[in-house]
């Protein structure tokens, strides 16, 4: 997975896919997609966090 914070969860997940299929030159089959969508949610978040915290020690 890219670790550039995409602006929304959609967009970081559609990115997640995209990475998916080029490294491993198939469509990922209904486990990697569901393990993929819960790893990208959760990388999203922590990184929406981390985002937010900045902001608030730089205000």
């Amino acid at each position: 997975m890219p670790h550039t914070h995409a602006p929304s969860k959609a967009e970081a997940i559609h990115d997640a896919l995209e990475v998916f299929q080029e490294e491993h030159h198939h469509v990922p089959d209904t486990h990697e997609k569901a393990r993929l969508v819960s790893d990208t949610i959760k990388e999203w978040e922590h990184d929406e966090v981390e985002v937010m915290h900045a902001t608030d020690t730089t205000a």
